[in-house]
């Protein structure tokens, strides 16, 4: 990989993770004051992703951005029976469903398919 691939994917990679982590902020902005269910799922996810964007942030390698799509992925899939069984909690297991999906193609996005690369196993 070249140098300046390698600053592209830097410079995209604090570009997706800074996403994240403004997204924990709004999440813990949104549930300040607030009680009940959606509060505080709002909060334990709101200090999941600012914990998960310093984590991958510092790590950079391809590895930890494949681990941060599989986590937000299985997050978007823990969000669907919400969705479904609870009346209370749809409108944010939706968001959260949406949010999911978007940092998962991002993380994705990142590392990319893996072909062309030589002599990694």
């Amino acid at each position: 990989m070249s140098r300046r691939s390698r600053q592209d994917r830097r410079h995209r990679a604090r570009w997706v993770e800074g996403l994240r982590a403004g997204v924990g902020v709004a999440h813990l902005l949104a549930s300040r004051g607030s009680t009940g269910r959606v509060a505080v799922f709002g909060r334990v996810l709101g200090v999941r992703q600012l914990l998960q964007a310093g984590v991958l942030t510092r790590a950079g390698s391809p590895e930890a951005h494949v681990l941060g799509a599989a986590v937000d992925a299985t997050h978007g899939i823990s969000m669907v029976p919400l969705i479904a069984l609870d009346r209370r909690t749809r409108g944010f297991a939706v968001r959260q469903l949406v949010v999911a999906v978007v940092l998962t193609a991002l993380e994705v996005g990142l590392v990319g398919t893996g072909r062309g690369r030589t002599g990694r196993r």
